[in-house]
């Protein structure tokens, strides 16, 4: 190589460092920036009285609905895809409901660290409770696998289960920014909770299941199509995770369907049902793909029941139906 050659192959090499560093603290500034942001915003929601705070942020997401109008698109297109039956104007009115349903998720989520077990015993039904105290005395050193999904205050569930006494594992998608992320799940986990990142969730899942750890799996949103099992979703296939089913025979694990739903001001309900696969479980007859999908349909039609009985407070800016069952384009949100 001639040395003009190697000067230019240095100076290449050298641009190109100085642009990865550059590039690492424009983004290192944004995550302190988010993280800071953040934080000063949900410090000082909590100054502010608990209905104030959740017409304040209602309004928020009204805004944004307004300014990213394929929010409204989705959730309108949802809603139609869901209650093809009931009026327009009575979706509409869903709609309007769901704006304040995620004001409260939010609200919630930012006043956890204040919600100690008091609070709970005082502000949040649990009539299956009882029940899973005898699960977990029936089934010593086994996990219980809890499907649950983007219905209510769905931060507050995990954070009720902890106050109980039995603080639980649960996947999440983590923030791409560290710091943000790594202050986000300390909330999570400051009563013992513990977060598993989604990326490469399931052998995670099945260890915390055989050491006895409780897992709760959020499984009712789209996934990719080489990940699914395509089973009904207010009457339509929809991509569902195979990892509550798969996790469940694996670990031959009792399964438990459990939501939180809003009852009035400062009022919570856990939603909770059991099911018993055991038999499924042992059944040599069926294989492992039908198993998963039997699991994964009965799981389903239970949560889609949780929403029924609170439409509002799903999560419906979320493409639940994005991926088909075939090779053909999505088209429920064109």
């Amino acid at each position: 190589m001639g040395e003009g050659r190697q000067n230019d192959f240095v100076y290449l090499e050298m641009l190109r460092v100085e642009c990865e560093t550059f590039q690492g603290l424009c983004a290192s500034a944004m995550d302190f920036l988010a993280y800071i942001t953040v934080r000063a915003l949900l410090s000082g929601l909590n100054c502010l009285p608990l209905a104030l705070r959740i017409t304040v942020v209602s309004t928020l997401v009204k805004v944004v609905s307004l300014i990213i109008p394929r929010f409204r698109k989705i959730g309108r297109r949802n809603f139609d895809l869901a209650f093809p039956n009931i009026p327009q104007s009575e979706r509409e009115a869903l709609l309007k409901s769901h704006y304040v349903s995620l004001a409260r998720l939010i609200v919630d989520f930012a006043r956890l660290p204040q919600l100690d077990a008091e609070w709970v015993q005082q502000h949040v039904a649990c009539p299956f409770l009882p029940r899973f105290e005898e699960l977990k005395r029936d089934y010593p050193g086994k996990g219980i696998v809890i499907a649950t999904g983007h219905l209510g205050s769905f931060e507050l569930l995990a954070h009720c289960v902890a106050m109980y006494g039995y603080p639980i594992s649960f996947v999440v998608r983590l923030f791409n920014l560290p710091r943000l992320s790594a202050w986000w799940t300390g909330i999570r986990e400051q009563w013992g909770n513990k977060v598993i990142s989604r990326d490469g969730a399931f052998k995670e899942i099945v260890k915390d299941l055989s050491l006895g750890r409780d897992v709760a799996v959020l499984f009712d949103q789209n996934v990719k199509r080489n990940h699914a099992v395509f089973v009904p979703w207010f009457g339509r296939p929809a991509a569902t995770t195979k990892s509550v089913a798969l996790a469940a025979i694996r670990t031959e694990a009792p399964v438990i369907a459990a939501a939180i739903v809003n009852r009035g001001p400062d009022n919570y309900e856990i939603l909770a049902k059991e099911f018993d696969f055991f038999a499924l479980y042992a059944d040599q007859a069926i294989s492992i793909d039908k198993k998963v999908e039997i699991i994964t349909t009965e799981l389903s039609k239970c949560y889609e029941d949780f929403i029924r009985q609170s439409p509002a407070e799903w999560f419906w800016f979320h493409r639940r139906w994005k991926t088909a069952p075939t090779d053909e384009a999505e088209k429920f949100y064109e």
